[in-house]
């Protein structure tokens, strides 16, 4: 047997000036397209051969430029047009929240899944894993044989999730099943940090997944978050079952209603992770704690969800203090590539001055530094991906306990392996401001005290601040639900 592999991630941000253009993807072919999915072993152990279509992944960017689309779209189309009579099926990871310019169908994902729709038919069996931070319809899920998002946020399930539905296929296929996966849409629109999954309702909901997958006449069950930094028609939050049989079709829209009023009654039970606090508590509880290691995430900036990562509104209120209580900070990382690029080859070992920050905005305004380059170092994107993605620059501010890492590419410092990439040690410091919403694991267990601060920006974690004008009506929190 046969089946084609792929795999497309980016969020798209459309409140970020600009494009996402090809040469921001990490692309990948051939061998080692399937070593990045995870699941080679499981294939090859079940005497399935693998063809490997195209791996592109942005993580979270601007709006896709309608080239780049194209590029990664015609490859796949290639690819499965060449092999598709040998074809017993296709295993996907489609993200879910790309928004391409003058696309029709706006989300990347869904054209890219209607297309190859078009070309197989309906019954060739697709199976697609997605991450939950990601917009669906109804019509998109249809043409899913098996749908299923990780359950962790942040995804620490993201491999696990990939074998889940890997293991799923290879019994579909030898069991010569047509499964359809059902869908429904939620009346609440929803922003990551306030459905971290350590934390209730989301506990609960992901026990509610578990129980009703426990049944036999269920295959699998997810709950969508979905994404807020574009407006589309599809945004919203949403959930899938997948029946393990089309005999059990009805049952299977039996537990998608009881599975809708469960997280309806819990909408009220979602609130920022952790502590969130506007900027003024932010830096005052930062400096003033007790604790050794305290770790800021710029929600406002946060690169995870599209933002740039050039604010430099955060940094300068740091710089503004005069007193640091004895505590030295980080900023991890600030991006400004035309100033990177300038002094990159820079070797000089003592200070010179430097005016960062990209001044597209007044929160990215340029601040007047004299700083020295204290190291350098590799940049490496999250999730463990360790291929070289530029370069780092940790600067030393004069006359301030302030290190910045300076980067050329948006990128969210958030896994350990980032740290030690960049020649960084975190020892070394008490606070460390990173470009996120909510706290990554590896930066949890590192520190002993975290602040979201709420923070403005192109990621506003006020999702009642975010302007909608697509989306379906009503919807929480923009209306009123009569419930």
């Amino acid at each position: 047997m046969k089946v084609l592999m792929g795999h497309y991630t980016l969020e798209s941000n459309e409140h970020v000036r600009g494009l996402t253009e090809l040469d921001s993807f990490n692309l990948k072919f051939g061998e080692n397209l399937i070593n990045s999915m995870h699941v080679g072993d499981i294939f090859n152990e079940n005497n399935i051969e693998m063809i490997p279509a195209i791996f592109a992944d942005a993580h979270s960017a601007k709006i896709v430029s309608q080239e780049a689309y194209n590029y990664i779209h015609d490859k796949a189309m290639r690819v499965l047009k060449e092999n598709l009579h040998e074809l017993d099926g296709i295993f996907l990871f489609l993200h879910g929240a790309s928004k391409v310019e003058n696309l029709p169908e706006g989300s990347g994902e869904r054209q890219l899944l209607k297309d190859i729709r078009e070309i197989t038919g309906p019954y060739l069996p697709i199976c697609v894993v997605m991450d939950p931070h990601g917009n669906l319809t109804e019509e998109y899920v249809s043409m899913m044989t098996i749908g299923r998002c990780y359950r962790q946020s942040p995804h620490t399930d993201l491999i696990e999730t990939h074998r889940i539905v890997a293991n799923m296929m290879v019994d579909l296929l030898y069991n010569k099943k047509s499964l359809v996966a059902q869908y429904r849409k939620l009346p609440f629109v929803l922003g990551g940090e306030r459905s971290v999954s350590t934390d209730e309702p989301m506990v609960s909901i992901n026990k509610k997944l578990d129980e009703i997958e426990n049944d036999s006449r269920i295959l699998s069950a997810s709950f969508h978050v979905g994404y807020l930094r574009h407006d589309n028609f599809a945004a919203g939050s949403g959930l899938i079952i997948v029946p393990s049989d089309m005999k059990y079709k009805d049952y299977a829209q039996e537990a998608l209603d009881d599975l809708y009023e469960f997280c309806v009654g819990k909408y009220n039970e979602f609130k920022y992770h952790g502590n969130a606090l506007e900027i003024k508590e932010t830096i005052k509880e930062s400096t003033e704690s007790e604790y050794k290691h305290v770790v800021v995430t710029d929600s406002g900036d946060n690169v995870t969800s599209g933002a740039i990562g050039d604010n430099t509104y955060l940094l300068n209120e740091y710089l503004s203090l005069e007193d640091y209580n004895d505590k030295n900070l980080l900023f991890a990382g600030i991006t400004d590539n035309k100033l990177f690029n300038l002094i990159n080859r820079n070797d000089n070992k003592d200070y010179f001055d430097i005016e960062l920050g990209t001044n597209t905005d007044e929160l990215s305004r340029k601040i007047k530094l004299t700083v020295k380059i204290k190291n350098k170092g590799v940049l490496q994107q999250t999730f463990g991906d360790k291929d070289n993605y530029g370069d780092t620059l940790t600067l030393s501010v004069k006359g301030k306990p302030i290190d910045i890492v300076l980067i050329d590419k948006s990128v969210s410092f958030a896994e350990m392996h980032q740290f030690d990439a960049a020649n960084i040690e975190l020892n070394d410091y008490n606070i460390v401001v990173v470009k996120q919403g909510y706290i990554f694991p590896e930066l949890k267990e590192y520190c002993n005290y975290s602040i979201m601060a709420l923070t403005d920006g192109t990621t506003n974690q006020q999702t009642e601040n975010i302007i909608f004008k697509q989306i379906m009506r009503p919807m929480l929190p923009f209306d009123k639900l009569n419930y």
